[in-house]
C-alpha cells in the first residue's frame, strides 16, 4: 500500500475531524521518511502514534525533528542518555517483531524515544531563536514552525503544515487545523515543495535569525528549558491509553446470527461452503471471520481472493485491512500488475522457506484460471490454501471453470445466486467444487429481518415497475433461427468442452436480441420525462445498458441535461494521479456518491459486488433472464444508508406484440417462450415489491 491507497482529506480540524486515526497513523505507517518541525516535541507522540510509529520501523523509516528547546525532564535525560550511551538502547528493549512495537511504544514511550535515537530510527535538532547574533534570552522567544513533511516506498510525497504540535494535546486535545499538500495532485506540489524545501533550510542552518543545534548539545550547554505544558501532555496521554482498547479482530467483525451460521456450518461442512446471500447481507464479513479461523488455527496460510474485476478486488484488500486481518505480505495479482507473475512466485517463496507464515493474494476470474497463475500456484501445494471465489457464479464457465484447483484444501464459494442459468453443467461443477451444500439468506430475508444495530430491516424495501416492450419482426425472426440451433445443440453440451463453449456463444447472441430491443429507447425517454417532472432533476441514478445501447442512451441523458457518465471496461483500473491516487473506477463512483453525476450508465461493470449504497434508483434498460443478473442490479439500490427512501425499479420487459401472433404458429410459440422467460424475472422481483399487488394487476393486464 502507499499514499495513493489512502483516503487523505485536503484539510483537518481536530474539532470537527480526527487526524490521529484518519491522517497520521495511517500515512506514518506507510511512510519511510518522516520530516517534522513543531513547536513542542514530546516522547507522548510516539506512544499515541503506537501503530503508525510500527509500520514506520518496519519499513525501516527514517525519522528527523527540529523543535523548540522545551522539552519535559524525562524527555532530556532520555536524549542525552541516548547520545553518551548509545549502548544502553541498542539491546533487547524493544522486540523484532512488528507486533510489539505498538505495546512497547505504549507501555514505556520514553524508553522508545531512546531506542529509536540510538539505533538511527530518529534524528533531533533543537532550533533556538537569535537576537543580534545571540540566542534570545527571553521565555517569549519560541520557536513555532510547524511541517511535516512524509515519503512512502514508493517516492510519493506528501506535506502537511498548519497549528499542529508533535505532542499528545497537540493530536487529541488542543483546537488545532492544518492543511495537507500532495505532491502528485496537480495545483498542490508547490505549496509541498514549499515546506519540504522549509525543512531542509532549517535543518541545514541557513535561517536567519534561528541557530539549529543537535539535540545532546542543547542539552549538555543547558540551552533546554523545561516546558511546563508537558505535564498535561502526560496527563493526556495517560487518559487515551486509559480509553484506547485494542479491539480484537473477532470483535471488529461482529457477525449477526446468520452470519455466525453460516461460519458454524462452512466449518462442519470440513470448510466447504457456498454462501447464497442477498446483495448487501454480508458475505465478504462473513468469509472474513472463516479466513480469521483458518488464520488462528494454521501456522501457514495462502489466501486467494477471486473476484470478477480489479475494483471489487481493492474493496476486498480495504475490508481485509480495515478489519485487522494480518498477513505478512499481500499480492495483487492481476492485469493491474505486470509484475504479478514474479512478485506471486517470490512471496510463495518466502511462505515455503518459513520467512513469511502468512499470505492474501488478490487475483481475478481470468488471472486465477490461467496456465501461468496455476503453474505457480500448484510449485507450493504442500502450503494450506484458503480460496475464496466472490461472485462464484462466475467461475462454472467454459473460460474460468479452471481456477477451481483441487489442491485447495479450503474453499468458500460467494454469490446472491450461484445457479448459472441454462448451464446445469457449469452449476453442478460449481455445487460439487464447494461441497455440495450452500447457506441461505434470501432478498426476502433481508426485507423482512430486522438489524439490531440499526433497527431497521438489512435492505431497504422498493417499488419495482415494469416498462413492457415488444420486439421488431427483424429481431423476432433472428430470435427464432437463433433458439433451433441451441435446441439442437443442447443434446451434446453435457460432455463436451467444445459443445459448451458453442452452445455458451449461441446463448448470448440470442439474449442480445431480447437486451437491445430498439423500442426501449421510447420507453427510457418516458421514464426520464416523469422522473423530471416529480423531483425536478434526476439523481442517485443507476441505468444498465447492453453496449450497443450506451452510446444513445447517453445522448438521451444530454438531451434530458441529466449529468452522467460511462461506467465501463474503459474506465481503468490501475490507481492515477489525476484521480487523487484512485482508479477511475473508484473516483467516478466517489463523484456519484457526492452528486457530482446524477448517473451513470453501466454495462455489467456495475452488475457484481460494488458498494454504492447512495444509488436509488435503477433503470435496467438490458437485463437477461438470469436471476444472478437481475437480482445483482436490484442489490446495487436496495443496500441500506442513512436516511434512505424506498427505492425505484425501472425493469424493461419484452411482451408479444398480439397482433402479430395470427402470423405464424412458429412465431407464436417463440413470442410465448419469450413472454414466458421474461415473466419469470418480473414475479421473481415483484414478490418482494412494496407495490406488489398493483404489478400483479398489470401483469394480468398484459396477459
Amino acid at each position: 500500500m502507499s499514499f495513493h491507497d489512502l483516503s487523505i482529506n485536503c484539510a483537518y480540524d481536530t474539532g470537527l475531524d480526527d487526524p490521529l486515526n484518519d491522517f497520521y497513523l495511517p500515512v506514518l505507517s506507510q511512510a519511510i521518511k518522516y520530516d517534522r518541525i513543531a513547536g513542542y516535541f514530546s516522547s507522548s507522540s510516539l506512544a499515541i502514534a503506537a501503530r503508525g510509529i510500527g509500520g514506520f520501523i518496519a519499513n525501516d523509516g527514517k525519522m528527523r525533528i527540529i523543535a523548540s528547546p522545551r522539552l519535559s525532564q524525562e524527555d532530556i535525560d532520555v536524549i542525552r542518555d541516548a547520545s553518551e550511551n548509545s549502548e544502553i538502547y541498542l539491546g533487547n528493549i524493544l522486540s523484532n517483531e512488528l507486533d510489539n512495537y505498538e505495546n512497547e511504544f505504549q507501555r514505556d514511550h520514553i524508553r522508545a524515544l531512546g531506542w529509536m535515537l540510538a539505533n538511527g530510527y530518529l534524528s533531533l535538532k533543537l532550533a533556538l531563536v537569535m537576537d543580534n547574533k545571540y540566542i534570545e534570552e527571553n521565555k517569549s522567544a519560541i520557536f513555532h514552525q510547524k511541517v511535516g513533511v512524509l515519503t512512502d516506498k514508493d517516492g510519493e510525497c506528501l506535506s502537511f503544515s498548519g497549528s499542529l504540535n508533535e505532542t499528545a494535546m497537540g493530536w487529541l486535545e488542543n483546537i488545532e487545523e492544518f492543511k495537507v499538500f500532495k505532491k502528485w495532485e496537480s495545483g498542490q506540489s508547490s505549496y509541498y515543495s514549499s515546506d519540504a524545501n522549509k525543512f531542509e533550510a532549517y535543518w541545514n542552518g541557513t535561517v536567519s535569525g534561528v541557530k539549529v543545534i543537535n539535540a545532546p548539545d542543547a542539552v549538555i550547554q543547558k540551552l533546554t528549558t523545561i516546558g511546563r505544558e508537558f505535564s498535561k501532555d502526560t496527563f493526556s496521554l495517560r487518559e487515551y491509553l486509559s480509553h484506547h482498547k485494542k479491539v480484537s479482530i473477532d470483535e471488529k467483525l461482529n457477525l449477526f446470527s446468520y452470519q455466525k451460521k453460516a461460519l458454524d456450518e462452512w466449518v462442519q461442512n470440513d470448510h466447504k461452503l457456498l454462501f447464497e446471500m442477498a446483495t448487501g447481507t454480508g458475505k465478504t464479513r462473513t468469509s472474513l471471520a472463516c479466513i480469521n479461523t483458518l488464520l488462528k488455527n494454521e501456522k501457514k496460510l495462502v489466501c486467494i481472493i477471486a473476484c470478477p474485476q480489479t475494483t471489487l478486488s481493492r474493496q476486498w484488500k480495504r475490508e481485509i485491512e480495515e478489519n485487522g486481518l494480518k498477513f505478512d505480505e499481500s499480492i495483487m495479482a492481476d492485469g493491474a500488475n505486470s509484475k504479478w507473475k514474479s512478485n506471486l512466485e517470490v512471496a510463495l517463496q518466502k511462505i515455503s522457506v518459513g520467512y513469511n507464515n502468512r499470505l492474501v493474494i488478490y487475483t481475478t476470474h481470468i488471472t486465477s484460471s490461467k496456465d501461468d497463475f496455476i503453474d505457480i500456484i500448484t510449485k507450493f501445494r504442500e502450503i494450506p490454501i484458503c480460496f475464496v471465489g466472490d461472485e462464484v457464479h462466475g467461475l462454472g464457465a467454459y473460460k474460468t471453470k479452471q481456477a477451481l484447483l483441487g489442491i485447495y484444501k479450503y474453499r468458500i464459494g460467494l454469490s446472491a445466486t450461484p445457479k448459472r442459468w441454462f448451464d446445469d453443467c457449469g452449476t453442478t461443477i460449481l455445487e460439487n467444487y464447494f461441497g455440495d451444500k450452500s447457506f441461505e439468506f434470501t432478498i426476502f430475508d433481508a426485507l423482512s429481518t430486522i438489524n439490531p444495530r440499526t433497527g431497521k430491516t438489512f435492505l431497504v424495501q422498493y417499488y419495482y415497475h415494469p416498462v413492457f416492450v415488444h420486439l421488431t419482426d427483424d429481431e423476432l425472426v433472428n430470435y427464432m433461427q437463433l433458439s433451433n440451433k441451441i435446441s439442437k445443440l443442447s443434446n451434446f453440451v453435457k460432455n463436451s468442452d467444445k459443445y459448451q463453449k458453442n452452445y455458451e456463444s449461441l446463448l448470448f447472441s440470442r439474449a442480445k436480441i431480447t437486451k437491445r430491443a430498439v423500442n426501449k429507447y421510447i420507453e427510457l425517454d418516458k421514464i426520464l420525462n416523469e422522473i423530471n417532472k416529480e423531483k425536478k432533476q434526476i439523481s442517485d441514478t443507476l441505468i444498465f445498458t447492453d453496449d450497443d445501447q450506451i452510446g444513445e442512451v447517453m445522448r438521451m441523458m444530454k438531451n434530458h441535461s441529466i449529468l452522467a457518465h460511462r461506467f465501463t471496461q474503459a474506465e481503468g483500473t490501475k490507481p492515477e494521479s489525476r484521480y487523487g491516487g484512485s482508479t477511475e473506477r473508484q473516483y467516478l463512483i466517489q463523484k456519484f456518491k457526492e452528486n457530482a453525476y446524477n448517473a451513470l450508465v453501466a454495462i455489467k461493470c456495475l452488475d457484481e459486488g460494488i458498494d454504492i449504497p447512495s444509488a436509488s434508483t435503477a433503470i435496467i434498460m438490458a437485463s437477461s433472464t438470469n436471476p444472478r443478473e437481475y437480482i445483482q442490479r436490484i442489490g446495487r439500490v436496495i443496500r441500506q444508508d442513512e436516511n434512505k427512501p424506498p427505492a425505484t425499479i425501472y425493469d424493461f420487459v419484452v411482451v408479444p406484440d398480439f397482433k402479430k401472433l395470427t402470423i405464424s404458429p412458429e412465431l407464436c410459440e417463440f413470442e410465448t417462450h419469450i413472454f414466458q422467460k421474461e415473466m419469470i424475472r418480473v414475479k421473481s422481483i415483484s414478490k418482494d415489491a412494496l407495490n406488489n399487488a398493483d404489478i400483479l394487476i398489470k401483469i394480468d393486464e398484459v396477459i
